[in-house]
């Protein structure tokens, strides 16, 4: 079974969105369903077929999310040790050397992120890349887009990790 690093935060979102689902599964799309079905002829009943689409496709959701729910390995402060490596549940500030571009980022799990905000997943190629560096070192990082070199010039606790 695969792992999936999370906060306390994320795992608590996790179990909830499981939650939500699978009221909405049992609930509101078998109430759909039973509409639909009783309209008859099901071989043609459009509303019928679309709502068994939106089952099947909802109770995957489900699955995937309890499938990280059973692999999850919530991870807490004091693993996050070195404090001034760059691991799972920091938060970096690095510089592209050839641009001078600064990029905040929040490394967390992959339920987790959100790339607009800068949060990004501990297994993205940046993450990997940069974990397990401190402070003022620079990395070659393998991005889709090519080779960047960062240059590493903060790292703390992400939020929620603070004391």
């Amino acid at each position: 079974m695969a792992q999936y690093f999370l906060t306390e935060n994320g795992y608590k979102k996790l179990k909830e969105e499981i939650d939500r689902l699978d009221r909405y599964l049992k609930n509101d799309i078998a109430k759909e369903i039973a509409t639909a079905a009783a309209h008859g002829d099901l071989k043609e009943n459009g509303e019928y077929h679309a709502a068994k689409e939106k089952q099947q496709l909802t109770a995957a959701k489900l699955r995937q999310l309890q499938e990280r729910f059973s692999g999850a390995n919530v991870v807490r402060k004091d693993e996050l040790l070195p404090v001034e490596s760059v691991t799972f549940g920091k938060r970096i500030k690095i510089r592209d050397t050839k641009t001078g571009n600064e990029r905040v980022c929040t490394i967390l799990g992959e339920g987790e992120t959100d790339p607009e905000n800068g949060v990004i997943a501990y297994n993205s190629p940046l993450a990997s890349a940069l974990i397990g560096h401190t402070k003022g070192e620079t990395v070659d990082v393998r991005l889709p887009v090519g080779t960047k070199t960062f240059q590493i010039l903060e790292v703390e606790f992400a939020e929620g990790y603070q004391d």
